[in-house]
Parts: C-alpha cells; sequence; structure tokens
C-alpha cells in the first residue's frame, strides 16, 4: 500500500488515510496527530525492511472506543511484517486472540516489571526492527521498558515512545518502583541523557 507513496507528506497522507478508513479509528490520528511522525520515519523504513520485526506495547483495551484499532493499521500498512503486541490486560488478549489480534505474536504483562521484560525479550527473540510503547504511560513504566528494550532494537532502527507529555502530570507519576520514583519524568530524562544511548 505505501509503494505508491514515497514521500513524508505522501506518507503522512497514506497513514492518515489507512487509519480513518477503519471503524473504530484510533485516536493515533484523531486526539492525535501521529501520521506526522508514522509518516515521516516508519513508513519509509517498512519500505526499506518489509520484513521488520515490531513490538506495539498497549492494545487499547482501556480506550472507550475498544481495544485494537492500531493493529487494524499496522495489518494493512505492513503485511510483510513481523508483528507483535503486549499488553497487560490478560482477559482482553484471551477474548481478542482470535479477531482483531490473529496475525500477531502476542505477549503480555505489566512493563513497569523487568522480570515482565525479561520474558517478552525471552518469547520474542527481541531484535526489533521497531518499538512502539503506546502502553500505561505512566513514567515508570515507560523508562523500565526503554532500558530494557532499546538495547533490543537492531542498529538503525526505530523507538517511538507516544504521550510523553502527560508525564509531568501527577497522575502518571504515581506507579514506582526501586528503581524509578515519582521525581521521574521521562521526557526530562531522555532529554538530559539522549547522548548516552
Amino acid at each position: 500500500r505505501y509503494q505508491q507513496h514515497r514521500l513524508p507528506n505522501q506518507g503522512r497522507g497514506c497513514f492518515f488515510s489507512t487509519a480513518k478508513s477503519f471503524n473504530p479509528v484510533t485516536d493515533k490520528v484523531t486526539t492525535h496527530s501521529y501520521q506526522i511522525m508514522y509518516g515521516r520515519f516508519l513508513l519509509p523504513y517498512y519500505q526499506q525492511n518489509p520484513s521488520m520485526k515490531m513490538l506495539e506495547i498497549g492494545l487499547g483495551c482501556n480506550m472507550h472506543y475498544g481495544p485494537g484499532a492500531s493493529t487494524a493499521v499496522w495489518k494493512e500498512l505492513f503485511p510483510e511484517a513481523e508483528l507483535w503486541e503486549a499488553e497487560s490486560n490478560f482477559q482482553c488478549v484471551e477474548k481478542h486472540r482470535d479477531d482483531m489480534l490473529k496475525g500477531f505474536y502476542v505477549l503480555t504483562g505489566d512493563q513497569g516489571d523487568d522480570a515482565v521484560l525479561n520474558s517478552w525479550v525471552e518469547l520474542s527473540g527481541g531484535n526489533f526492527d521497531v518499538v512502539i510503547d503506546d502502553g500505561g504511560h505512566q513514567n515508570c513504566q515507560i523508562w523500565h521498558s526503554f532500558l530494557k528494550l532499546w538495547p533490543t532494537v537492531k542498529p538503525g532502527g526505530l523507538y517511538f515512545i507516544e504521550d510523553l507529555q502527560v508525564g509531568k502530570w501527577p497522575s502518571y507519576r504515581k506507579q514506582t518502583t526501586a528503581k524509578c520514583g515519582e521525581d521521574l519524568i521521562v521526557m526530562e530524562k531522555l532529554k538530559r541523557s539522549i547522548w548516552t544511548f
């Protein structure tokens, strides 16, 4: 589908129109404008690496319109890719394993738990081309996931973290771990650490 859309603006339009063609429509193109970053970076990456291995964290089981809106987009845009989906809500995953998750490899558990993340890497084999974190959005979840999964991304691969702006809100700083306190704001941490990764 993307072969016709080689320029960044065309990639943006392709992502947007594909997402809007499904019901429900993912908030990636309604509440947010993620067609800009995915059109510019992800679609061209797939064009060069059609067998890419991609992990998205967050099926959207808590979304008001229901889970799986983005999985339809990934299947449509990336038919040759190896697609992985991670979700904390095991019951939701089991309910949808044979419909919206058909064609996906599935991982379950809390993305803020290092033991869970280690199991995800072991089960999947790591070596991802692309990771998209659209999970729980708690700073400590994002940070633990990044520290565990970033090293598994192939050189030249892509790591997207959605909704970073909410990390400054108190409600997204509540979940803490021994390695991560309420004072951590991932967006600020990444700004300070960008040259060390």
